[in-house]
């Protein structure tokens, strides 16, 4: 059955607004530590402030770890639904369980929710991207992962810092629960709806190449160390900003998160720019800029000037890698366009996983003072394993 335009219009705003929420949720939770600790672990909080938000950042590991047992999963799940049949379950579980976790009693319960709340992430932006530009006509893949992963990008802009400075006050429940779940609801209520058009025949069966699996395992590792070197510091934004801004108490939670949303969507329209035309050079550059953010942090008594530069140089790196990770992976993985397309979601929440799992060691054994240490070995590492990428594949030219 044909779609009207309008219909078209609503289910593309509506599909955005999933993205946008899916955004929100897992870069608030990352603002809100200090209160979620503080509530879930109150003892441990006022005895020990840093071990409270050490484990309390298992929030953001298991979501990054939900992710990517999702990104596996959940498409064998839903491999007999539709389309439309499969973003109604990725939307209705992002509902259900993000609800759920606002009310959950204790960290652990907590936890294991914001792990099942994650298992649809990477099947509801692929699919949704899909979808979007079966809307729109003509195989715009491209534009359709843009809109979709745009509103995750503008939720960094607008929704995680204002949300953040709301539940600054210590009313996390009420804007995970009340606010947050209702962008979830919209793609949920409006594929209930409107039905998408019918899926075109696949011709991922069209493509040629062989998988390169060193080649491959080398980009994705890059990939992964390259998000987690921001992460160790992005999950851990409120006790860093506390520490770098020095007597600028100006510089809150909510701002450092602005400034990182701006960063965000600046990789995001820069690298997709270049990805395109050079997507080495793309990666490339996201990961220098995410180097330089941690670096400015080891500058001793910073302030919030270094700190707000410094914080949206990582987020330039999280929001420029999908891009141009996205031009790489079809390249190697040209036989399976949509298991390249779910890559750059996975291996960035892979690293979120890594990230904060290693800034949370640092943090508790260390202080919050060594988190930009351990950001920049982890691109290093990184950065080493995206030359070995390239040596490999100069023996073997590649065509766009």
């Amino acid at each position: 059955m044909a779609v009207s335009s309008a219909g078209r219009r609503f289910l593309i705003f509506a599909l955005a607004c999933g993205g946008f929420g899916i955004g929100v949720s897992e870069y608030l939770v990352m603002g809100l530590l200090p209160q979620i600790a503080a509530d879930l672990l109150p003892e441990l909080s006022r005895s020990d402030p840093d071990a409270a938000l050490a484990a309390t950042g298992g929030l953001a590991s298991a979501y990054a770890l939900g992710v990517v047992v999702g990104m596996f999963t959940t498409p064998i799940l839903t491999r007999r639904l539709s389309e439309r049949g499969a973003l109604l379950v990725c939307a209705g579980g992002m509902l259900l369980f993000t609800l759920l976790t606002a009310f959950a009693p204790n960290l652990t319960i907590a936890i294991a929710l914001r792990f099942l709340s994650a298992l649809a992430h990477a099947s509801y932006l692929g699919v949704g991207a899909m979808a979007v530009a079966h809307l729109l006509g003509g195989g715009k893949y491209g534009r359709g992962a843009a809109v979709v992963h745009g509103g995750l990008a503008a939720a960094n802009l607008v929704g995680v810092p204002v949300l953040t400075a709301l539940g600054a006050g210590g009313e996390w429940r009420l804007i995970l629960g009340g606010i947050v779940t209702l962008f979830f609801a919209v793609p949920f209520v409006a594929l209930l709806l409107v039905k998408l058009p019918d899926e075109p025949a696949a011709a991922a069966t069209q493509l040629g190449g062989a998988v390169r699996k060193r080649r491959l395992l080398l980009l994705i590792s890059a990939a992964v160390l390259a998000a987690a070197s921001s992460f160790v510091i992005v999950t851990y934004i409120a006790p860093v900003v506390t520490a770098a801004r020095s007597g600028d108490v100006w510089l809150t939670t909510g701002l450092a998160m602005f400034a990182f949303g701006i960063g965000m969507n600046l990789g995001n329209l820069g690298s997709g720019w270049l990805a395109d035309r050079a997507p080495s050079v793309a990666f490339s550059g996201v990961a220098l800029a995410g180097a330089s953010g941690a670096a400015l942090l080891l500058v001793p008594d910073a302030g919030a000037v270094i700190a707000v530069i410094a914080v949206l140089l990582l987020g330039v790196c999280l929001g420029g890698a999908s891009p141009s990770g996205q031009v790489l992976y079809m390249r190697e993985l040209r036989k399976y366009p949509r298991l390249a397309s779910s890559l750059p979601s996975g291996a960035g929440n892979l690293g979120s996983f890594l990230g904060a799992l290693v800034g949370g060691a640092i943090l508790a054994g260390s202080g919050v003072a060594l988190l930009p240490v351990g950001a920049l070995a982890l691109m290093a590492v990184g950065m080493v394993c995206f030359v070995a990428y390239r040596v490999l594949g100069r023996a073997r030219p590649e065509t766009p």
